[in-house]
């Protein structure tokens, strides 16, 4: 049986809890956010990489780019991103691709976290005699 002396301390410890808990609770989700948000920038940022190396092959063009685009941010986040927007030129010399997209956040209480990467890659060309 607890003694009145100890009653205090255990009413108080609960209170202390009761307090503390809400904020580790927002900065344990709070640092699991910002992890994933650099997850989804790195894949965004891969996936236009390898988009506009594609589109930049001799003989391919900007869909292909798109659909490798599409697949890498599939396979990296699933549906995580919403909405995904995948833009870019081509020119003689250079072809750019764009990712817009937003990151559904842990506790959907807000809007989606903006996220864009852009890449530039020179064209390749076959060059007869290598010139």
């Amino acid at each position: 049986m607890l003694s009145d002396r100890t009653r205090p301390c255990v009413a108080q410890a609960l209170v202390e809890f009761a307090l503390a808990l809400p904020l580790v609770i927002s900065l344990t989700l709070g640092a699991l956010q910002l992890v994933l948000y650099a997850h989804a920038r790195d894949v965004a940022v891969s996936a236009v990489q390898e988009a506009a190396r594609l589109s930049a092959e001799d003989g391919r063009g900007l869909d292909d780019g798109y659909a490798r685009a599409r697949a890498l941010v599939t396979a990296g986040l699933g549906s995580s991103l919403d909405p995904l927007a995948i833009s870019g030129s081509m020119d003689a010399e250079v072809v750019r691709v764009r990712i817009d997209a937003g990151l559904r956040p842990i506790v959907p209480i807000g809007a989606p976290l903006p996220i864009q990467a852009e890449a530039y890659v020179a064209r390749e060309r076959f060059r007869p005699g290598g010139h």
